[in-house]
């Protein structure tokens, strides 16, 4: 991608002698008017500079979250965080370059073991990835929990993995989009995570600056996601398939619904667990999670024309999941940002990954009240409960406790006994009373109750 592919966006670049205050700029949105491109670039150069105060950064967050974006602002907007900093190039790897990202959701791991899956398959994945935003999980947290596994490569490094080992899931740096950096720190305290503008310039000028070939994006709905219904979900899924589409990227949005966690855990390292048992395909590992493994996985084999149906991609990436090729590229991308040759491969060949990926010694079983089949898993409570066991940020300054987490045994539709185990909770903290929250999450019907649909629409 080139500087070129700026003017699709036909964004005008207007010249004043005199440029308003960064005051006058907030008290410009916060009475309801469009700013012009100028407007953005000022207040996005000194978001990256340093020279804007958080107080200042916050209200402008606010005063966005209330009064809204046109499209040409979000266009500008990302735009100008793209260009904030430095920009990765693959010409070497041309027609071969990918990424995945998603909104967030409880239980959401699948960047974990896709990334490796696709370099499996002989893919480039520089993945820059987050950290958690409110009661969900973030990817660099999650990946964190692995003992010697740095999130802040240099250029050098991003250079290196994406080279030699296909995939990297890294942080931006303080070069790479550093006006992206502060304000998805912000945007957490102070309560404006889920505004479409927002979501959009973050995500997607993230994505830009990867110099992408193809991207999926995953747009989550329902309890625990920023946008509770589909109808939501969508308008947000048509804003960044039109955005990343004027960016040059092609793109695939999926449409996934988030009341039930995803997969078989909750935390940052019981998610790693999940994740290695999925790529030792492991007679355990969660179906689920597997399934929108293959399914964003193979859309992506066929947006670059590796495969000629979705079906054939789908089968690529779980023939590599079975094959332990996505294992052994999953080893290399960990040593590659610094776990030790010694710890990588224990994680990989052990049966017994909490060795490594220590979990809370204290647990709590939960176990069914009456007989029946399972109608539903309340992922917002859960997610709060992890979150608020130390799994999870409530400011930004805190400190992730990795041990804590949960893991499902039973799922929607599952048929379950009177005092069947359907979920373990790992936890250090005995002052919080999680037994409410916990407890009262899942729900049990008399009827049979249909698997869940978690994939509801792929917008091309």
């Amino acid at each position: 991608m080139d500087d070129s592919q700026s003017t699709k966006l036909k964004i005008p670049m207007t010249t004043r002698k005199k440029f308003l205050t960064i005051p006058g700029i907030i008290a410009k949105k916060r009475d309801g008017m469009e700013l012009d491109a100028d407007d953005i670039n000022q207040f996005i150069t000194g978001v990256s500079s340093g020279s804007i105060q958080d107080c200042q950064v916050g209200a402008m967050l606010m005063a966005i979250y209330l009064k809204g974006m046109t499209e040409f602002e979000i266009s500008a907007l990302t735009l100008s965080m793209r260009d904030s900093g430095e920009r990765l190039q693959w010409p070497q790897f041309r027609g071969n370059v990918v990424d995945k990202h998603s909104t967030g959701g409880i239980g959401d791991k699948i960047s974990i073991p896709l990334a490796p899956a696709l370099a499996a398959c002989g893919l480039k994945v520089p993945m820059i990835s987050g950290r958690g935003l409110g009661i969900t999980g973030g990817t660099l947290d999650k990946l964190e929990s692995i003992p010697g596994y740095v999130t802040q490569l240099t250029e050098e490094q991003i250079n290196d993995i994406i080279t030699n080992v296909g995939c990297g899931i890294f942080s931006q740096s303080l070069k790479l989009n550093p006006a992206d950096r502060f304000l998805y720190s912000i945007r957490d305290v102070t309560s404006t995570v889920s505004h479409n503008a927002l979501i959009v310039s973050s995500i997607l000028s993230k994505k830009a600056i990867e110099d992408l070939d193809a991207l999926i994006l995953d747009v989550k709905f329902g309890k625990s996601a920023f946008m509770k219904t589909i109808e939501d979900a969508g308008v947000l899924a048509d804003w960044l398939l039109k955005v990343s589409k004027l960016l040059g990227m092609k793109t695939s949005v999926f449409i996934t619904e988030m009341d039930t966690p995803i997969g078989n855990s909750i935390g940052n390292s019981i998610e790693i667990i999940e994740s290695l048992e999925l790529m030792k395909y492991a007679e355990n590992h969660s179906k689920d999670f597997e399934d929108l493994v293959c399914e964003q996985g193979g859309q992506l084999l066929l947006l670059i024309n590796k495969v000629e149906t979705i079906e054939q991609g789908r089968e690529l990436i779980r023939n590599v999941l079975k094959n332990g090729n996505a294992l052994a590229k999953f080893r290399d991308m960990m040593i590659g940002h610094g776990v030790s040759q010694e710890i990588a491969n224990e994680l990989i060949t052990t049966k017994n990954e909490s060795s490594v990926l220590k979990l809370a010694e204290k647990h709590y079983v939960g176990r069914a009240t009456h007989s029946g089949y399972v109608m539903s898993i309340d992922s917002f409570k859960l997610g709060t409960c992890v979150q608020q066991l130390g799994g999870g940020r409530l400011r930004s300054t805190d400190k992730i406790d990795y041990s804590v987490g949960i893991r499902l045994y039973k799922h929607i539709g599952d048929e379950i006994g009177e005092n069947d185990i359907w979920a373990e909770l790992y936890y250090n903290d005995e002052k919080y009373d999680f037994l409410d929250d916990f407890n009262s999450a899942i729900e049990i019907s008399p009827v049979i109750v249909p698997p869940l649909q978690r994939i509801r629409k792929i917008l091309t």
